[in-house]
């Protein structure tokens, strides 16, 4: 059936919602759907069937305690629930209530309603699945008692309605989480990831060496605007920032702003020093500050360092006992510490 123009408004109220920056939280966009769907509680669900790995997120918040306290009776009999089954069999069903498929409407028979839905007060339920992979369910779930009545075709439609902007807004969720994961591993390693525009303004950065809406230094910016550049062909340069040399590779992209990868180029003597005065020698040191410098592997540490790849693992050992660390991420983070290298403009 077509939508209202009331509902219409109110689906495009809730689209606008859906693509806000920040991205809103899950609850929020649960509450968002309970606006324009009338509905007891609703939730987020992320289900890899193979391992019963089911993550949720419900609302109202009162409903978490008993959603958490009945989850293994939901876990046990979840093979029960025939939304989840057409789901995974069919994907591109839409909204979908218990009525819409066939024995649904004996979910009141199954252990899954006895054990859960029935505690939960859970009658009727209207359920969209997100794009996902196979064996994975991941969609968004509204719930009626038996006193709220069936969902109607005008909640199915809704729904649907609003399905694709549910889907970006759980891509712009997983886009987000891995942008921020790829920046904590780069600044680990004292990158910083650095989004320009053409117009020299920084669009987004991993790190307060440039911050998002002021302009880059003229030295950066007549990297950035070269034409001469192929999109897809890095370029490395050596810029000043402030008063301190930076390492600076530059990927032009075909749409959208340049990416540029930003590193401090350290002070060999001084990173010399302050690792010898923490006990190493100064080939350990040497060994250390190539290491922050290339992130290279044992035996590519050893060609430029002119030393086996034997030896170089023989005084990572040495440098792991001396500094008190287990790993190479955890020297480059201790240099960076004893160094004072921080990603400052």
């Amino acid at each position: 059936m077509g939508l209202s123009d009331d509902d219409a408004r109110a689906v495009l109220r809730a689209a606008g919602r859906l693509t806000e920056y920040p991205v809103l939280g899950f609850a929020e966009v649960l509450e968002t759907l309970r606006e324009v769907i009338a509905c007891d509680s609703a939730s987020f669900n992320d289900m890899v069937l193979a391992t019963r790995d089911f993550r949720y997120v419900i609302v109202p918040a009162a409903d978490a305690a008993l959603a958490t306290r009945l989850k293994p009776q939901y876990d046990k009999y979840f093979h029960e629930h025939p939304l989840i089954a057409a789901a995974n069999s069919t994907h591109g069903l839409g909204a979908i209530r218990f009525s819409d498929i066939p024995g649904g409407a004996d979910i009141t028979t199954t252990d899954l309603y006895r054990y859960f839905y029935g505690p939960f007060n859970v009658r009727f339920q209207l359920v969209v699945e997100l794009p996902s992979p196979p064996d994975v369910v991941v969609g968004y779930a509204l719930n009626r008692s038996e006193g709220g009545g069936e969902f109607s075709d005008r909640d199915v439609s809704v729904m649907n309605a609003l399905s694709g902007h549910l889907a970006m807004h759980h891509r712009s969720v997983l886009d987000g989480e891995r942008a921020r994961l790829v920046d904590a591993e780069m600044d680990r390693y004292a990158w910083a990831v650095v989004s320009v525009r053409s117009d020299g303004v920084v669009e987004a950065s991993s790190s307060m060496v440039l911050k998002a809406g002021t302009r880059v230094p003229d030295t950066l910016l007549t990297i950035v605007v070269d034409k001469g550049t192929t999109p897809g062909v890095e370029s490395r340069h050596e810029v000043m920032i402030g008063s301190q040399r930076w390492q600076c590779i530059v990927h032009p992209v075909r749409l959208g702003p340049t990416v540029l990868l930003l590193r401090k180029q350290q002070d060999v003597a001084a990173d010399s020093e302050v690792l010898m005065r923490e006990g190493l020698t100064r080939r350990q040191a040497d060994v250390v500050i190539a290491l922050a410098r290339t992130g290279g592997s044992n035996n590519e540490l050893g060609r430029e360092l002119g030393m086996s790849e034997a030896t170089v693992k023989k005084h990572l050992e040495g440098i792991f006992r001396i500094l008190r660390v287990t790993s190479r991420a955890a020297v480059v983070l201790r240099l960076r510490e004893l160094s004072g290298t921080t990603l400052k403009q």
